[in-house]
């Protein structure tokens, strides 16, 4: 089946299903009148970064339409990632939606995340410059056995179907099960991510120049940038790697 038979046919599906099951809001548990199950209004109290950097999604001191090129200071330079893609800012509720589906297994959460970060990512990018693989963050076994499930992973998924991109959950793995991230601070959330991840394809896909790095939020950037250095590190030719996330905190 070619591509666009395949995007007819997910449009026809999702358009059935949502005759079938129409969404409820999971912030406000009213119908969500929409495909998805987020209301309007719902919605409408997300607030996005406004004016986000494209090295690394915090907040640039200017008004709008002063360019989309222009950088933060600490993004001058060499960095492992070249662009970061996290629409929403860490603030009520996304933060609440985040959190429920991270950690209490609200997996439709995931799914309304997920709708909600493609349009920033059709925005961002054309046809042409999309990246080639999506690359979630992988879990350590033992953390992967205790939640059930990887977020990162169900969230590359969902965008990869609907952009049509790979995903690859067996490029890189987590070698060390380290110390959660949350109340560290920024130099010991990079000193605890040393060693934490390595290549564990053999045999990578050939000809790769984009890859996206999917996680579900960005704090530091400690954990995108550990794995973005294993990659170029690790992986053969000149690499762009790109950071996805729903927010940036």
């Amino acid at each position: 089946m070619s591509t666009k038979s395949r995007t007819m046919l997910n449009r026809w599906l999702k358009f059935a299903q949502f005759l079938l099951w129409p969404g409820t809001c999971i912030l406000c548990r009213q119908p969500s009148q929409r495909p998805h199950d987020l209301c309007v209004s719902c919605a409408a109290t997300l607030i996005e970064t406004p004016n986000p950097c494209p090295g690394c999604g915090l907040p640039l001191p200017l008004p709008p339409g002063h360019g989309t090129a222009l950088r933060c200071g600490a993004c001058h330079g060499p960095r492992p990632l070249a662009q970061v893609l996290a629409p929403y800012a860490w603030q009520p509720p996304l933060n609440t939606l985040v959190s429920h589906y991270k950690y209490h297994a609200q997996l439709q959460h995931g799914r309304v995340l997920g709708t909600l970060l493609l349009p920033h990512i059709r925005h961002r990018y054309d046809p042409a410059t999309l990246p080639q693989l999506l690359v979630p963050v992988p879990l350590h076994p033992q953390r992967l056995r205790q939640r059930g499930y990887n977020q990162a992973l169900l969230l590359a998924r969902q965008l990869g179907q609907a952009l049509d991109i790979p995903v690859s959950h067996s490029l890189v793995q987590r070698q060390r099960n380290t110390t959660p991230q949350q109340g560290l601070s920024a130099s010991a959330r990079r000193h605890n991510l040393d060693g934490a991840f390595i290549l564990a394809d053999p045999t990578p896909p050939q000809g790769l120049q984009r890859i996206a790095l999917v996680d579900d939020v960005i704090t530091t950037m400690s954990t995108l940038n550990a794995l973005a250095r294993v990659l170029h590190q690790q992986l053969p030719g000149p690499l762009t790697l790109h950071g996805w996330a729903i927010a940036r905190a």
